[in-house]
């Protein structure tokens, strides 16, 4: 985890799950941002050497995904780590579910997924 010492890392979805065991171990070393403050004051009052800065963004909206990575750049030159763990799931069969529900589930896992990585 040392060669991580001092890079910026971008962790969507890290509101919870996985994503907050990423981040918060990566500060060892979000959609939902009451959770994110929590996780980062956890880590602040940790022996913790790096930092977590909440960022909330809609990944359903580009202009704010846009606006994200404009801030990030500002404030940090950039991104050098990316892990694109943003997703969701709408519990509806194949057959019953809604065409809007599949379409925001494809925005979130394919389209965020390509905007992430290429921004």
């Amino acid at each position: 985890m040392q060669r991580w010492k001092d890079r910026v890392a971008l962790v969507t979805g890290a509101s919870v799950g996985i994503g907050a065991a990423i981040a918060a171990e990566l500060v060892r070393c979000a959609r939902d941002v009451d959770k994110i403050q929590k996780l980062a004051a956890e880590c602040q009052s940790s022996a913790f050497a790096g930092v977590l800065v909440p960022f909330r963004c809609d990944l359903t909206n580009e202009e704010e995904i846009l606006s994200m990575f404009a801030a990030i750049k500002a404030e940090h030159k950039g991104v050098d780590v990316c892990i694109n763990n943003a997703g969701l799931a709408h519990p509806q069969s194949l057959l019953s579910g809604k065409t809007s529900s599949w379409k925001n589930m494809m925005d979130v896992v394919v389209n965020v997924f390509i905007q992430c990585t290429f921004f």
